[in-house]
């Protein structure tokens, strides 16, 4: 399937859901999708929040490529903030 269909079918599910639930569907995908880069507070917020997982993902991925099982990506993130603390 092509993911622009995905997306659409995305998108209409969760109009759905959202009707289901008594909530404006334009209204609630706006603030889902739209305003967190809509403005540059926004933008930090959203940096802050998809950093940490994106750095668990570039660490799992340099993990599968050495054909190493990598469970424990949450913990690392973890201790590695602890030392980033502690070195600090």
């Amino acid at each position: 399937c092509s993911p622009l269909l995905a997306a659409v079918l995305t998108l209409v599910c969760g109009s759905l859901l959202f009707i289901g639930l008594g909530l404006n569907p334009v209204v609630t995908l706006h603030t889902l999708l739209i305003a967190p880069v809509s403005d540059w507070y926004g933008l930090s917020e959203l940096m802050v929040k998809t950093l940490p997982i994106l750095l668990c993902a570039l660490g799992l991925a340099v993990a599968y490529q050495a054909r190493i099982w990598n469970i424990g990506a949450e913990g690392q993130l973890l201790l590695g903030a602890l030392a980033g603390s502690a070195v600090a």
